[in-house]
């Protein structure tokens, strides 16, 4: 039976099944909610509470109304149709933390005031609560009711999640990777130390379009997630049919490698979304034996290497698969693999090129350097790193089906005439981990490593966690009833996290490590006073941030357009600092001010800065704070006459 076949009777699309929608009914609920909503915001305004207090407030009054309005006040329901009670609070949850990311882009970005920002996100957020009622109680109770729910509650959490990360994504501060990375962007080139270019060429294009803001960085990373989810969707709906396809979806919109990589703009975004196209691409030319996929193989190869090396590890797993497969193996003798490998070679040629004029600087860091690393067992953290990337129950369902026995192996190999797809997807996946792990057994993996090698197994995952005809055992129906409830539990993890960054939780402090991730905007005013004070004195100064890139690249993305050019790194006082050493040479700086900050007091009195400078000023503390709670302490002091050797 072939994958197309396989699911034909089953309905194109959930909705279709929906019972029609009172539209007058509708309107109304939603006005009426909405001014419960605005209405309750402003009293609350006026008894006191802060602006984050009375939106909660309002929202759980506007909620409670919504919710409990009888369903026929929304949608032609079945008798007796009801809300659970939970169901309800995730539907609440849900709009709460997507109505939050909307307030705070408003008011934080758009210049709004928190009443005037109300009155639309009063409305979105009633629209939203009835549609998400409207959804739940709709539909028949048919053969394909449990097919309408599924496609019902996976459609609709790849487009919250999609709206989660397109609200908030231009919220809070860049994270220091970010921020580095957008350095690299300032300074444009065919290579770098620690990656290649991608990253750089793609915030470029962002910030072209989008200015020099959190949104204009991290828009890249959000088209480069639905690249990614777009090329899963396709895979595997070559494999299983659109039903399997749409929960490969879902998956890469709700586990936490994948978002995370849709949202945050570091090289990983266009790794994954080039992965997930080249296994498309290799499944289209290695197993349906379309000759011209293989160019689409080579493309997405060469510029995933342009993005991140890790993804050449593609091109051994693909080797293996045409020597081993007697039926594969015939393309050896034809042109359109050799092809493929070029293409990837010449869209890699500016990295080579970038290397060969640089003493082959970056192959040596990604290499070398982490062969050299201190030596230590890391396998258990290798685990780890893979539940937490995955969530224990995908990365479950994974291992399942990686070492499929019995019925379930069986029944996946009548329908997908499995010998050839599964020793594919082995290939793809466990050749990738095999490195990693091998690695992992003398040193420590980074978390971020395993992340597009489970790709390829994604699809088969959501195979055996949907509802089949043929039980895969105990353990496979407890991987079953989990799945969604995980997948639902981590966007309202994601949604929380957010909703704390951008707006926070009344009674809730910060902890001391949100210091990594927010408090740069204010750092920067600070820091720019001191700079502006200096500059009125004597000359323009050079700002150098004492750790590995972090408070550099912050405060040059803060202090744009000029930051760039006056932030220099913490090599001027002999630590490594990554491109900054290519950047800012010590010796070009000599006789410099430059104002150091620190987040130690004592680095600034001590044996790496004082015999540097002819003279210093006194230390000055810079208290950064996020919501008006604070969050760490900063330490500047100017330096004249800067000396590259003392």
């Amino acid at each position: 039976m072939t994958p197309a076949r396989f699911w034909s009777d089953e309905p194109a699309y959930a909705w279709q099944q929906f019972g029609p929608i009172r539209v007058q009914s509708f309107i109304l609920a939603i006005v009426l909610s909405a001014g419960v909503d605005l209405g309750t915001f402003i009293t609350a305004q006026f008894a006191g509470f802060t602006v984050v207090g009375a939106h909660l407030i309002s929202f759980a009054c506007a909620a409670v109304l919504a919710l409990l309005l009888p369903p026929k006040s929304v949608v032609t329901a079945e008798p007796g149709r009801v809300l659970s009670p939970g169901v309800s609070l995730i539907i609440a949850l849900l709009v709460l933390f997507l109505r939050g990311g909307v307030l705070a882009l408003l008011v934080q970005k758009a210049g709004f005031s928190p009443l005037a920002a109300m009155v639309p996100v009063a409305v979105f957020s009633a629209l939203l609560l009835h549609s998400g009622k409207a959804l739940q109680l709709s539909g028949t109770r048919t053969r394909y009711a449990d097919h309408q729910r599924w496609h019902t509650l996976a459609v609709s959490l790849v487009l919250y999640s999609i709206g989660l990360r397109l609200v908030y994504i231009g919220v809070p501060n860049l994270i220091p990777e970010e921020a580095y990375y957008w350095n690299y962007a300032q300074h444009l080139d065919w290579g770098y130390l620690d990656h290649p270019p991608m990253v750089a060429w793609i915030i470029k294009l962002g910030t072209l379009g989008f200015g020099n803001t959190e949104f204009g960085v991290r828009i890249g990373a959000a088209v480069c997630g639905l690249v990614a989810a777009g090329f899963a969707y396709a895979l595997a709906r070559e494999l299983f049919g659109r039903r399997t396809a749409v929960g490969v979806m879902l998956l890469v919109s709700a586990l936490p490698f994948y978002f995370g990589a849709g949202c945050l703009m570091t090289p990983d975004a266009p790794l994954t979304a080039c992965w997930s196209g080249a296994l498309y691409f290799l499944y289209r030319a290695i197993l349906r034996e379309r000759p011209g996929a293989w160019i689409g193989a080579g493309v997405c190869i060469g510029l995933g290497m342009l993005s991140k090396y890790t993804i050449g590890l593609l091109v051994p797993a693909t080797l293996l698969c045409l020597l081993i497969d007697s039926r594969s193996r015939r393309w050896l003798a034809r042109p359109q693999p050799y092809l493929a490998g070029l293409i990837a070679a010449a869209l890699f040629l500016p990295v080579i090129y970038w290397n060969a004029t640089h003493g082959w600087v970056s192959f040596v860091f990604q290499t070398a350097r982490r062969i050299n690393e201190p030596s230590v067992f890391s396998l258990h953290t290798l685990l780890g790193e893979c539940m937490v990337l995955l969530t224990p129950t995908v990365f479950a369902g994974a291992l399942v089906i990686l070492a499929a026995r019995g019925r379930l192996a069986h029944r996946l190999f009548r329908i997908m005439d499995a010998g050839r797809r599964r020793f594919l997807l082995l290939a793809v996946t466990l050749i990738p981990l095999a490195v990693v792990t091998v690695f992992s057994l003398t040193h420590e993996p980074k978390l971020n490593w395993t992340g597009p090698a489970w790709l390829a197994a994604l699809p088969f995952a959501a195979w055996v966690m949907l509802p089949s005809q043929t039980s895969g055992g105990a353990f496979t129906e407890i991987v079953r009833k989990l799945w969604r409830p995980t997948l639902v539990a981590m966007l309202l993890l994601f949604g929380a996290v957010f909703h704390y960054l951008a707006l926070g939780f009344p009674g809730i402090a910060y902890p001391k490590s949100t210091w990594d991730i927010a408090g740069w905007k204010e750092l920067q005013t600070q820091v720019s006073a001191i700079e502006a004070s200096v500059r009125a004195n004597t000359t323009q100064p050079l700002i150098a941030g004492f750790d590995r890139y972090n408070i550099s690249s912050e405060l040059a993305f803060y202090g744009a357009p000029d930051g760039p050019r006056h932030a220099a790194g913490q090599h001027l006082f002999g630590e490594p600092a990554l491109m900054y050493e290519f950047w800012f040479p010590a010796a070009e700086q000599q006789g410099k001010t430059i104002v150091i900050v620190s987040r130690h007091r004592d680095w600034l009195d001590g044996e790496k800065v004082v015999p540097r400078f002819d003279s210093l000023s006194a230390i000055t503390t810079l208290p950064v704070s996020l919501n008006g709670k604070e969050i760490g302490k900063y330490y500047a002091r100017v330096g004249f006459g800067y000396r590259a050797n003392p």
